[in-house]
């Protein structure tokens, strides 16, 4: 059986790549070490497999020093399989609900740190550990590991073509049972049974699956509502796999495609195609931005893009939205410039709010940003496309 890119890239290697890397955020910022608490981060650091949910938030730390020295702090439940199945950690620690600050400080006084960054704090647990680590001066550089981390190394992307795989094969199990009179949920739920079957952690959200009138709301989630012949439906699905998570939102139709929906996934399509023509490096996030929206606005459904109240593109790596990202809507900054192993989801959307009978499109597909442009790592398109798109 051939080996994964998991298995070809050597964990220890990647690994001393991905602490390099943080090490540089430390010397550029003067720093001792780094105390990380947003899950992506603490992952990038230690190559820990969480418990994924969303009520795991404040279950994990790391503590990363300027030497190369790598700290897991972990809740209490998780200690003994981590000691088990994470030999390359040497200082593993159990951290406690009561008592966490000190816990913290005690790493800082054992490895002797007096300016540590931080990815994410609360107001109280930065005052606790402010108090606890009396002498420690603490400054939050969240945004700058964010920004490292998200230009990507080849095993990384390595790892993330084959995420990708899995996120295109949940997509077409979805797809493949879809059709009227099935329950939204029913669908979302042969797509999550495709992705785990091939080894998918689990869902970087609950998977979008919605139909009809909820196209039109973009409800983003799916329902009990019962899919009906001639309703657009809309899949946006993102697994995670081995740390990693991959992104792509497919419009199909339950049956015949009107005249008025043929239109919207034909501009909503040829919108994405801008935004692809735009990517190279040096762009920036705004220049695909308004190179996508362009052809929106340019066709009359200016007023129902969601690009006017969302970013029309996010990055992708071990946070399912990380930079770069487009600015907010009507704003101009922040935009960041494009680099190549910047890892992006494009996903130009039409919500027609006010004739819900025709409903919403989006589509969007993940890319990475190379040396010459761009390469796309997948391609969810169902095949009623052809069936949609009036080129």
């Amino acid at each position: 059986m051939a080996r994964t890119p998991y298995e070809k890239f050597s964990r220890e290697s990647l690994m001393k790549k991905k602490i390099r890397k943080l090490v540089g955020v430390m010397r550029k910022e003067g720093l001792d070490a780094l105390y990380l608490n947003r899950i992506e981060n603490v992952r990038y650091s230690t190559d820990l497999r969480p418990v994924v949910s969303m009520w795991f938030q404040n279950s994990y730390s790391s503590v990363v020093t300027a030497q190369g020295d790598v700290v897991l702090l972990t809740v209490a439940g998780d200690y003994m399989h981590f000691e088990h199945y994470m030999p390359w950690m040497e200082d593993i620690r159990v951290m406690h609900g009561i008592g966490r600050a000190g816990e913290v400080a005690k790493v800082f006084r054992d490895y002797q740190l007096k300016k540590v960054g931080f990815d994410q704090l609360g107001f109280d647990d930065h005052q606790a550990l402010h108090s606890a680590a009396k002498g420690v001066e603490l400054v939050s550089v969240g945004g700058k590991i964010a920004e490292e981390r998200a230009v990507k190394f080849d095993e990384e992307l390595a790892i993330m073509k084959e995420s990708a795989s899995i996120t295109e094969a949940s997509i077409r199990g979805a797809l493949k049972s879809a059709k009227a009179g099935m329950r939204e949920y029913e669908i979302a739920a042969e797509g999550e049974y495709a992705a785990r079957k091939l080894g998918a952690e689990g869902m970087s959200w609950g998977l979008a699956t919605f139909s009809g009138l909820n196209t039109g709301l973009m409800l983003r989630h799916d329902s009990e509502k019962i899919v009906r012949n001639g309703e657009l439906l809309i899949m946006g699905y993102a697994t995670i796999y081995r740390g990693y998570n991959t992104d792509i939102t497919i419009t199909t139709v339950i049956g015949k495609p009107s005249r008025k929906q043929k239109e919207i996934y034909t501009v909503t399509y040829d919108s994405y195609l801008a935004g692809l023509k735009a990517t190279k490096p040096g762009a920036t996030t705004l220049d695909i931005h308004n190179a996508a929206e362009k052809v929106i606005v340019e066709r009359g459904y200016g007023k129902y893009s969601f690009s006017r109240i969302q970013p029309i593109l996010h990055g992708l790596g071990m946070n399912v939205y990380e930079p770069p990202f487009s600015p907010e809507p009507g704003k101009k900054e922040p935009s960041a410039k494009l680099k190549p192993g910047h890892v992006i989801a494009i996903e130009p959307a039409i919500t027609l709010y006010d004739d819900l009978k025709v409903g919403g499109c989006r589509i969007g597909e993940t890319l990475v940003v190379t040396e010459n442009g761009y390469r796309l790592m997948t391609d969810g398109r169902p095949d009623t496309h052809d069936t949609l798109y009036e080129n």
